[in-house]
């Protein structure tokens, strides 16, 4: 079964798709780019946004496995040198949560003779097992490259199965429906009231889809006025 922190990564992944194809198809909309163009943009987003984000997540993964495993060898290292001193700092822990003193030390005591690395990695790092696989940031970067280009994917499509008139109304309803979908399979996955979630995310995406398609009208008409340039020098 896939766990929910996974399908919420995946979520936010793909969020981030849509809402970046949507402001460049838009921008580019706005501006008058014909339709190569624009598929062009479009495809270009979801490969590069795609590789990008994948990138990014695979550099975090990694720094947090190393950081995982630096982490397990100095317990381990302390656990050798100073077993009593660990002993105390967990005995302390517990003292601390709430427990009396002498309850506190025979929780230790347990905890040192059955598992102290485990032990002393969950009370003061809450990490309930071992560093990550040293396979897992590869995996992480292929799910959230998957997860960009997944929400990316409908927008291109759209750019290339919808003529050019109906290119703006056509692609803000795919919005629409992209944000609702990903935003009720967020609150499905607990992270939030259905119907707030699809708001949010729906505002959200049209507010950057419109100011988007704003800004190339801009561009448009900053470059209907600006004389053109000679570059010859011949008039």
């Amino acid at each position: 079964m896939v766990e929910a922190s996974t399908v919420r990564r995946w979520l936010l992944d793909a969020n981030d798709g849509i809402i970046s194809t949507t402001g460049i198809i838009q921008g580019f909309t706005g501006a008058g780019a014909n339709d190569e163009t624009v598929l062009f943009a479009a495809m270009t987003l979801m490969i590069t946004g795609g590789l990008s984000l994948g990138g990014a997540a695979y550099a975090e993964a990694a720094q947090d496995r190393a950081a995982e495993v630096a982490t397990i060898e100095e317990e381990t290292r302390r656990l050798a040198l100073s077993p009593e001193e660990e002993r105390a700092e967990l005995r302390d822990h517990y003292v601390q949560r709430g427990l009396d003193p002498d309850l506190a030390d025979q929780v230790a005591g347990q905890l040192m003779t059955r598992d102290p690395l485990g032990a002393q990695l969950e009370t003061e790092y809450g990490m309930l097992s071992g560093p990550m696989p040293a396979t897992a940031p590869w995996g992480i970067a292929i799910r959230s490259f998957l997860g960009f280009v997944t929400g990316a994917l409908p927008l291109t499509l759209a750019v290339i199965f919808v003529p050019d008139e109906w290119r703006l109304v056509v692609s803000l309803a795919v919005v629409v429906v992209s944000l609702a979908v990903t935003g009720l399979v967020a609150a499905r996955a607990g992270t939030g009231h259905p119907l707030r979630a699809v708001v949010r995310s729906i505002t959200i995406g049209l507010f950057i889809g419109v100011l988007s398609f704003l800004a190339g009208n801009v561009f448009e008409v900053i470059d209907q006025f600006i004389p053109q340039i000679d570059v010859d020098g011949d008039g």
